[in-house]
C-alpha cells in the first residue's frame, strides 16, 4: 500500500522566530565582527557575480579577476559596514536608555509610578480571584532629614531605603517610587500573612538605614499600608485603600504597618 510522503511544515511564525534569533546572535557580536560578517558576504555575493559573468564573456581572465572583485569589495564594504553598523548600535543603546528613561526612577533605579501602575494592572486585569497585595510605604519625618541633613544626605536615604526594599521582597514582586519619599510594592498572588511578613522585614532593614546613611543619629522609620486585592477591586481602588492605611499608620504614631482587618470596611 502507498504510503504518502509526510514533509515538515513549519508553524505559523516559526521561519520568522528562526530569523529574529540568527538577527539577534548577529547583534550580540562586536562591532567589528559584524562589519566582518557583512564585509565577507558583500565578498563572496561580488565573487559569484563575477565568476557568472565572467564564465560567459571573459573566462581567460577569470581567476585574476575575482581575486581583484573581492579585495576591492573588503577595501570599500568593510569602512562603510563598520560605520553603518556603529551608528546602528548608538542609535538602539539610545533607544534602551530612553525606554529605561521611561520606566525607572533615575534615582533609586526602582519602577517609576508609570509602569508600576502598568505592571500591577497587568496582573490584577487578568486575575478572576485575589491578584495579590499592595503595599504603600513612606519615610517618616523625611523633611526633616532633609532640612537637618541636607537634600544630597536625603537622596542618599532614599537610595538605601530603595535597596532594603528590593532586597526585603520576592523576585518576581514589583518595587516602585511613587514620588519623593513614598514606595510602593505590589506582590502578585500573596495572601495577607505573607505581605505582613515582608512589610516587617521592609520596616526593620530600613529601621537599620539609618545607622549606615550617617555618622549621625538618623531616624529612617517607615510607615506602611498594606492592603489586599479583592476580584471586585480596580487597581486605582485597591491603590487608594493601601494609600488610606499608610496615613491610617502615619496618624497612629508611624513607624508601623497597617493592614485592613477580615471583614472591615474601609471608608
Amino acid at each position: 500500500m502507498f504510503t504518502p510522503l509526510k514533509y515538515y511544515v513549519p508553524a505559523k511564525g516559526e521561519g520568522m522566530g528562526r530569523l529574529q534569533a540568527v538577527f539577534e546572535r548577529f547583534y550580540a557580536l562586536r562591532i567589528w565582527q559584524q562589519a566582518c560578517i557583512v564585509t565577507l558576504g558583500a565578498a563572496v555575493g561580488a565573487d559569484a557575480l563575477t565568476l557568472i559573468l565572467y564564465s560567459i564573456f571573459f573566462s581567460d581572465r577569470l581567476m585574476l579577476d575575482l581575486i581583484l572583485t573581492a579585495v576591492i569589495t573588503v577595501l570599500v564594504a568593510y569602512p562603510i559596514a563598520y560605520v553603518f553598523l556603529s551608528k546602528t548600535a548608538t542609535v538602539a543603546k539610545l533607544a534602551a536608555e530612553l525606554d529605561k528613561a521611561a520606566t525607572t526612577d533615575y534615582l533609586t533605579e526602582l519602577c517609576n509610578r508609570r509602569n508600576f501602575m502598568q505592571q500591577a494592572g497587568a496582573f490584577i486585569g487578568e486575575a478572576d480571584a485575589s491578584a495579590g497585595v499592595v503595599l504603600f510605604i513612606d519615610v517618616d519625618h523625611f523633611k526633616l532629614i532633609n532640612d537637618r541633613f541636607g537634600h544630597a544626605e536625603g537622596d542618599r536615604v532614599l537610595v538605601l531605603v530603595a535597596e532594603a526594599i528590593r532586597q526585603s521582597v520576592r523576585v518576581d514582586d514589583i518595587c516602585a517610587r511613587i514620588g519623593g519619599e513614598e514606595f510602593a510594592v505590589f506582590m502578585p498572588g500573596a495572601d495577607l500573612p505573607l505581605a505582613r511578613t515582608v512589610s516587617e522585614r521592609i520596616a526593620l532593614s530600613c529601621r537599620l538605614v539609618g545607622c549606615t546613611a550617617h555618622p549621625e543619629e538618623l531616624s529612617t522609620t517607615v510607615s506602611i499600608g498594606v492592603a489586599m486585592h479583592r476580584p471586585e477591586q480596580t487597581l486605582d481602588e485597591v491603590v487608594r485603600e493601601a494609600d488610606f492605611l499608610l496615613y491610617r499608620a502615619k496618624r497612629g504614631g508611624r513607624d508601623q504597618v497597617m493592614y485592613r482587618a477580615p471583614h472591615e470596611v474601609v471608608a
